[in-house]
């Protein structure tokens, strides 16, 4: 699948069992790669990485697996 990282920020983030995490603030890519790394997630006062394998769907929200979930 081809998306524009443009289209990924600002997305809501929740995880599969529906608790919101944050939004998308930035997206880490591995050049050489060419792939996802870390998705920066913006929360009020901090900024967390979610790594790429984590996430489960993109779609009008983008969904992660977390520990315990």
């Amino acid at each position: 699948m081809v998306m524009r990282l443009s289209k990924i920020y600002g997305k809501q983030i929740y995880t599969t069992k529906g608790n919101y995490v944050g939004y998308v603030d930035e997206v880490l890519i591995n050049i050489e790669q060419g792939s996802g790394k870390v998705l920066a997630l913006g929360l009020p006062g901090e900024r967390i990485g979610i790594p790429y394998e984590k996430v489960t769907a993109i779609g009008d929200i983008i969904l992660v697996e977390v520990r315990g979930d």
